[in-house]
């Protein structure tokens, strides 16, 4: 019974590692604004040379964007952050007021409907994934313990080979139909239709293809690093303990 019981606990302390790993990526990207700023600089606005904004008014609401989305949900920031820009875009005359109200140059309903959406998706994965993150450490603890360093190696082993395996199928994906992975990612958590919006809307030109492409590939960097790294330390541990 003991040993059904360990073995029980390997292989569901391997899925929860497996699990663990793909959080770390996700909050790499999620949680710090170094990642929105970054690529938003490079990207936001690259399919709009028509767009009124600068580089770093355009920065400056894709960050608040991503506050609203995954931080406090507070709405008066994001308008705030959006009229500060146009109000800099108006002084300069790169852009009037008549078009302030314009999906380019601002969040319609629909786009702050979508983000709303993410916002509860992400308040629910947050706490969810952090239990998961404990009931790991917990599970990894109890292979070191009651079953052994070598049985500890294996679990790591098979938690950072799945992830591993998975993002090289997903990367391959990605490689060869990014918008095909793309939609197929947001129609696990969102009803069809309420996260397409116009190419020259203002969500878009802050969050373009290219934005979310180096998203996914800070995401899988991240990721897939720390899954090498628990590969190799389970293949270490399993040596020793040879030894």
């Amino acid at each position: 019974m003991t040993r059904l019981l360990n073995g029980i606990v390997a292989f569901g302390s391997a899925l929860l590692l497996a699990v663990t790993l793909i959080s770390a990526g996700f909050a790499a990207v999620a949680i710090p604004d170094a990642a929105t700023a970054t690529l938003s600089r490079a990207f936001s606005g690259c399919d709009q040379p028509s767009t009124p904004f600068t580089a770093d008014e355009l920065a400056s609401m894709a960050i608040a964007g991503k506050h609203y989305t995954f931080d406090d949900n507070d709405r008066e920031k994001l308008d705030a952050a959006i009229a500060e820009a146009n109000a800099a875009a108006e002084a300069d005359g790169r852009a009037t007021a008549s078009t302030r109200e314009s999906a380019a140059r601002s969040l319609p309903a629909d786009a702050i409907s979508h983000l709303d959406d993410v916002y509860r998706v992400a308040s629910m994965a947050k706490p969810a994934l952090v239990i998961v993150a404990v009931l790991c450490i917990a599970g990894l603890a109890h292979v070191a313990v009651r079953i052994g360093r070598r049985a500890l190696g294996r679990t790591l082993i098979a938690g950072g080979g799945l992830v591993l395996a998975a993002f090289c199928a997903l990367g391959a994906w990605a490689a060869i139909d990014f918008d095909g992975l793309f939609a197929a990612f947001h129609s696990l958590f969102f009803q069809a239709g309420t996260w397409t919006f116009p190419y020259d809307s203002l969500l878009i030109t802050l969050y373009p293809t290219a934005f979310w492409m180096g998203m996914g590939g800070i995401w899988l960097a991240v990721t897939c690093g720390l899954s090498i790294l628990a590969v190799l330390i389970g293949f270490t541990l399993g040596h020793k303990q040879h030894d």
